[in-house]
């Protein structure tokens, strides 16, 4: 087979999209609840600025906050679907069973291709 992916290559690269989405999903979603504590902090930071100067500066970053919330966001919007999709348990169990399938078609390629 030249330069074709084997069965086992190609499940295993799905298996690594869905586990991808999943990881990215979670880590942006934390990030996101992150931004929304810092939110209440600048806004505190804001309020209780002495001057003109100070609540500048919390306003920069305030401005950074806003747009880091936003790429996160916009991570979690991107991988929602297919994370929702595999929280639902009819597709959890099949995508088990496309993880034990991964292992016995790994297991008939080694024996197909070994020595």
């Amino acid at each position: 087979m030249q330069n074709k992916k084997t069965p086992a290559e190609q499940l295993s690269e799905f298996l690594n999209f869905i586990n991808q989405c999943h990881t990215e999903y979670q880590i942006a979603s934390e990030a996101l609840n992150e931004e929304d504590k810092r939110l209440q902090d600048l806004l505190h930071e804001m309020e209780f600025a002495s001057n003109k100067a100070e609540r500048n500066k919390v306003a920069t970053r305030l401005q950074r906050s806003r747009k880091e919330r936003r790429r996160n966001k916009d991570i979690v919007k991107l991988n929602e679907q297919v994370v929702r999709f595999f929280e639902e348990k009819p597709h959890r169990d099949t995508l088990n069973k496309m993880k034990q399938l991964l292992g016995k078609q790994r297991k008939e390629e080694e024996y197909l291709f070994g020595e």
